[in-house]
């Protein structure tokens, strides 16, 4: 099949705005971040490659360079004969085949010895393909690369090169990357494959992705049977027009033996020939790259919102992680502050050393004239009668630090359940390295105990640095440093004063007899705002691992918004 030469056809123009627009589209591609469990996470990340590969393999190439030569792959699944056709062409070796799978592990681009200088940087996808070997030993005169053989041969003609690519549907991952990865880069589709194998669904996915973002694609049904070719190529060519591929060229070439590793000349002929004068005919050449380009171009808006839709799904999905902890938290450390100042501390053992230190008269007999609290403390002093501010104090922070855990407990395991209710959540829990993170820290208790005692350390400075009036240092000094912050302590955690003498009354009153009423509600809420502020930081150091656990996770803020911009953007410079 020759390629016919027609009037010269004005290629569609493509605006300077074009080039800015897409390398600022591939910047967000490769800034979007998808590592949460989402639904739709894996077919996102494939998007985000394949965006990033398009563009960056060839479309920025290819308007860089639009006289650049014409590229085409042979692409195709395992056993399909792409290197025994690109042998046939060039009637010599040049490529590996065989019968061991896979066959093709190093890409191999044949090129005419005038067009070198233009694949000296072809682009990510060549010079960087994953996984591949070092190439076996070029012919003489043949450049090579670790990752793609370079051959220069003058059947090629100028303004024409043909790649074989690894198979894609290789063994290796590896392999199937680069391939991948080597269409992606192509100007040209020449899809190989077999009267046993063309109904195979990993080509017809390739096919259709194609298709779809505009890549100029030829068929080749490989190694038919006399006796079977109408029939194959009447199915192949019903598939092909389901998928919108009813107009692209097809090729079959007959199941023959083969002449020292090569086809029969007969039998890859019209290939041959349709292949190689696409390179003779200028015009033949930049129809079809003005053919791809416009259609991948084209192709490339709607599919960057499909990857801000992705990235959208991201966002909402660390919001509702995020807000999983905040609400666990927030609702433990309301129930915490209620706690410690509602009066649930002045239950239990704490009543019990408040009624204890009440009745043994220590703090009342500070009321007593001068003379009998000598004497009183003179007789505690002889008969070793025991101090009860201590052990009220005691039960004071041991009930503060049981409130702190348990709600600390409580917070840690609401948050962990909220995650465990989300597949991004699970997924980041059983991913987690540390398995003792997200929970409680190991430390925890010990950090409450020390922060509760240096609380109560404070409290007793304060009452020792206060007195102003000789009559508040008269009366600190007749009570006891001890048994005033103790009053103090026990005042910040009870609530509101009622009448009736309860607990919460003496305490009050016994406050405002030695500071008077409204310096002793300023001492209470200093206090008990520094508890709270202590047993918060507490609180908030347990969320340090969910934290964390996100914040390695990364999801950029906005980035699906960043990638619609960059889309309308690309979009406005195309119209």
């Amino acid at each position: 099949m020759l390629v016919t030469v027609e009037p010269r056809a004005k290629r569609p123009a493509v605006r300077a705005e074009a080039g800015p627009a897409l390398t600022e589209l591939l910047r967000r591609v490769r800034g979007a971040r998808l590592p949460l469990d989402t639904p739709d996470a894996g077919a996102g990340r494939a998007l985000r490659r394949a965006l990033a590969s398009q563009i960056e393999d060839y479309l920025l190439p290819r308007l860089e360079s639009p006289e650049a030569p014409l590229l085409v792959v042979l692409g195709g699944s395992t056993g399909a004969g792409k290197s025994t056709l690109l042998n046939s062409m060039l009637r010599r070796s040049v490529t590996e085949a065989g019968v061991l799978r896979p066959t093709t592990r190093v890409p191999v681009l044949v090129h005419h010895p005038e067009d070198a200088e233009h694949f000296q940087g072809l682009g990510a996808a060549l010079a960087e393909a994953p996984g591949q070997a070092d190439a076996p030993g070029s012919e003489e005169g043949d450049g090579t690369s670790s990752h793609i053989r370079m051959v220069a041969d003058e059947v090629i003609p100028r303004g024409l090169a043909v790649l074989d690519s690894p198979d894609i549907d290789s063994v290796s991952e590896a392999n199937r990357e680069a391939a991948r990865a080597l269409l992606a880069a192509a100007d040209l589709w020449l899809f190989v494959t077999t009267a046993s194998r063309y109904a195979d669904a990993v080509p017809w996915a390739l096919l259709t992705e194609a298709e779809a973002r505009g890549t100029t694609i030829a068929l080749v049904l490989d190694r038919v049977p006399a006796e079977a070719n109408r029939e194959v190529r009447h199915h192949l060519t019903e598939l092909l027009t389901e998928v919108g591929l009813g107009s692209s060229p097809l090729f079959t070439v007959p199941e023959v033996a083969l002449e020292d590793g090569l086809l029969p000349e007969s039998a890859s002929f019209t290939l041959t020939s349709w292949v190689l004068n696409l390179g003779r005919s200028a015009l033949a050449r930049e129809r079809v790259i003005a053919r791809t380009l416009a259609g991948a171009l084209a192709a490339l808006p709607p599919e960057a919102e499909r990857l801000a839709e992705s990235a959208a799904s991201q966002e909402e999905a660390r919001a509702r992680l995020a807000g999983a902890v905040d609400d666990s938290f927030a609702q433990a450390s309301a129930e915490l502050t209620a706690a410690l100042t509602g009066g649930r501390v002045l239950r239990g053992e704490v009543l019990a050393r408040w009624q204890d230190f009440v009745g043994t008269g220590q703090f009342f007999r500070g009321l007593e004239p001068t003379v009998a609290r000598v004497r009183d403390r003179i007789t505690a002093a002889v008969t070793g009668r025991r101090d009860t501010a201590g052990p009220l104090r005691q039960a004071m922070e041991s009930a503060v630090a049981v409130l702190v855990r348990e709600q600390a407990v409580a917070a840690v395991s609401a948050a962990r359940m909220g995650w465990e209710e989300q597949p991004a959540g699970r997924t980041l829990l059983a991913d987690c390295p540390d398995p003792a993170v997200p929970r409680v820290p190991a430390d925890f208790d010990a950090r409450v105990r020390a922060a509760v005692t240096g609380w109560a350390d404070e409290v007793a400075v304060l009452v020792r640095d206060l007195g102003e009036s000789a009559r508040a240092k008269a009366r600190i000094l007749s009570f006891g440093v001890d048994g005033v912050a103790c009053v103090l302590m026990l005042a910040a955690l009870s609530p509101a004063a009622r009448p009736g003498g309860g607990t919460t009354e003496v305490a009050a009153k016994l406050l405002a007899t030695s500071f008077g009423e409204e310096a002793s509600a300023d001492l209470v809420a200093t206090v008990r705002s520094r508890l709270l502020d202590g047993v918060q930081r507490l609180l908030a150091g347990c969320r340090a691992g969910f934290d964390q656990t996100l914040a390695a996770a990364e999801v950029p803020p906005r980035q699906a918004g960043a990638l619609r911009s960059g889309a309308a953007r690309l979009k406005e410079a195309l119209r």
